[in-house]
């Protein structure tokens, strides 16, 4: 029986569900859930997932929500190719850095985004302007983490998967590429390369 996913456009959390599944080569049904009609808070869809939220999968009939914690159930169930490291440490570090790119950064992210989404003449300069700066900072921590390897554990794995929409929709937004962040701007180039992004993004 396919895994279903309960799944929204646009969506960077559903985004990084559906890279994991494509890497996987996993079969998988959709099930679209317009959040512009709230059809999240509708108590069938709350039985599902209490915070009203995507993505959620059901897979042998067994419920699980939050992007992360499904992809690394992914993982574990099918192990093929493996996403995450068997070295203890750094299965911490993935964790880690994942929590630094969703998580550290998401104010001024989503700051940007408020103004982004206007039409242009209707967005704050300087707020596009600082968030971008702000952004640009934050993001040197993953510029020396990632250093001159070609993912940031050497091969992909679930932290890759976990920031790329992100970093898709921060390119969209105007705060990358910059000259500051080489490796970044390069790591992204490639990521988008990959069948599992281009599918997905």
């Amino acid at each position: 029986m396919a895994i279903r996913l309960y799944d929204a456009i646009p969506s960077s959390n559903c985004d990084r569900v559906k890279i994991v599944l494509n890497e996987k080569g996993l079969a998988y049904e959709t099930v679209r859930v317009d959040l512009r009609k709230g059809e999240q808070k509708k108590p069938e869809f709350l039985r599902l997932n209490p915070y009203g939220k995507v993505p959620v999968i059901v897979d042998d009939g067994k419920v699980l929500f939050e992007s992360c914690i499904i992809n690394e159930y992914l993982d574990e169930k099918y192990p093929n190719p493996l996403l995450m490291p068997k070295d203890p440490y750094a299965r911490g570090r993935v964790r880690v850095l994942i929590d630094y790119g969703l998580n550290y950064i998401h104010s001024p992210y989503w700051a940007l985004r408020g103004e982004m989404i206007k039409k242009e003449g209707e967005r704050d300069r300087a707020v596009v302007e600082e968030t971008r700066r702000t952004l640009r900072d934050l993001l040197e921590y993953l510029e020396a983490e990632i250093g001159d390897k070609p993912y940031f554990m050497g091969d992909i794995s679930l932290l890759d998967i976990a920031l790329v929409p992100r970093f898709f929709r921060m390119e969209s937004y105007g705060a990358l590429p910059t000259p500051s962040l080489p490796r970044l701007g390069a790591w992204l180039q490639r990521m988008k390369e990959r069948p599992s992004v281009k599918a997905t993004l």
